[in-house]
């Protein structure tokens, strides 16, 4: 396949049979069952689902990241006022924590929740979705005698496409600049924000354009569900803006 090459799946590993294993069924559930058996509306789907699944963890790290932010002024008095006093400037520090519900390593745990399906999501198409594939299918799950690699009919999936990557691409500065809005790091200058979002778009494009369109495809659903999410908190964040001015 123009010397795409992909890595060698173990069925029994234990990575396999608690994510891989799982996700790829809900693949080929959906392959099987929505219509026209089309793989790449199959992977929209599946990309939709996973995303939703996994969007409270990232609303909840959002949110508490931006209450960070907005107690950094209060913060650094309390670090300013007790210098001389380590001790009871964390016990003060703690206190605003407490008193505003913040963790400041909340943005970990969901993070970490996240990881694991991220890398068993890279693994189900870095593997390639082929006759390996379909030894892990549950019982319950049809077993396709051929997977159509198709996409709407024009565009093979096991191949590389640049349009592909283009989408991806496109998608990946969309998400970049509402990620900036939203974002709770201190506000950086003009340039290095233009850098920020034209630097992870190119790499996108390379990357996907590397891979067999399946990779793609699935980033470019990926990218743009985030996008939406992501301009979903910035309507939360402004919201909350307003209701404390």
């Amino acid at each position: 396949m123009n010397g795409i090459q992909h890595l060698t799946l173990n069925p029994d590993a234990l990575s396999t049979k608690l994510l891989y294993q799982p996700l790829i069924n809900v693949l080929f559930w959906l392959y099987a069952y929505l219509p026209g058996h089309d793989l790449g509306v199959a992977i929209i789907a599946f990309t939709l689902l996973i995303r939703l699944m996994l969007f409270p963890s990232y609303l909840k790290t959002m949110l508490n990241a931006q209450r960070l932010k907005d107690l950094e002024p209060r913060i650094k008095k309390l670090r300013e006022d007790f210098k001389d006093d380590q001790k009871r400037q964390a016990e003060e520090i703690m206190k605003l924590y407490r008193e505003h519900k913040v963790n400041p390593v909340g943005g970990c745990l969901p993070l970490l929740i996240q990881l694991p399906f991220l890398f068993a999501l890279y693994r189900i198409f870095a593997f390639g979705l082929n006759g390996e594939s379909l030894k892990v299918l549950y019982s319950w799950v049809p077993r396709p005698e051929v997977i159509n690699h198709s996409f709407l009919g024009i565009l093979d999936l096991s191949q590389r496409s640049w349009q592909i990557a283009l989408l991806a691409a496109i998608f990946q500065l969309i998400q970049g600049y509402l990620s900036l809005k939203s974002s709770a790091a201190p506000q950086m200058k003009g340039f290095m924000n233009l850098q920020m979002l034209l630097i992870f778009p190119a790499i996108t494009f390379f990357i996907a354009w590397s891979l067999p369109s399946a990779v793609g495809l699935f980033w470019a659903a990926s990218t743009l569900v985030a996008a939406i999410q992501q301009w979903y908190v910035v309507l939360i964040l402004r919201r909350q803006r307003q209701v404390s001015a």
